[in-house]
């Protein structure tokens, strides 16, 4: 999934459960279950980057900071636990660097995780694929802002 509905999500659980102890580990949890909702990315397993992650990564992470800003911004909680629960939400996609630095992909454990996480995705067309991203980011919006 992209990084936009992870960091709003991670965001809307922030204004739903202030408590920075509870909403960062709630905010990882919901990164593995977002990763199982059929969506779209324009790369599949085996993932190899292409011209046009390199053109969607910038264009996602802006999304991912306006909104989240807004988000920030709006919430009657602190702006420090909104971004760092969106920040959260994002952590399990760190393993990405199997795909850039391979020399990673030799340590068993990472190794393990890098498949299980590849293995748990539901990916599918980009029409399908992006509006459930785009619902659940819209919902995550309406949430933290009413």
């Amino acid at each position: 999934m992209l990084t936009t509905p992870h960091s709003l999500v991670g965001a809307t659980i922030a204004v739903l459960v202030p408590n920075p102890a509870l909403s960062i580990p709630l905010a990882i949890g919901s990164h593995f279950i977002l990763d199982s909702i059929p969506h779209w990315q324009e790369i599949l397993y085996p993932y190899k980057i292409t011209y046009k992650t390199w053109i969607r990564l910038p264009i996602d992470i802006t999304l991912a900071v306006f909104l989240v800003n807004i988000i920030s911004t709006h919430s009657q909680i602190t702006a420090n636990t909104v971004w760092l629960t969106a920040f959260a939400a994002n952590i399990p996609d760190f393993d990405s660097i199997g795909m850039i630095w391979k020399p990673s992909l030799k340590n068993k454990l990472f190794k393990g995780y890098y498949d299980w996480h590849c293995a748990i995705q539901r990916e599918t067309s980009s029409f399908w694929g992006v509006a459930t991203q785009v619902i659940i980011s819209l919902g995550s919006l309406s949430i933290s802002l009413r």
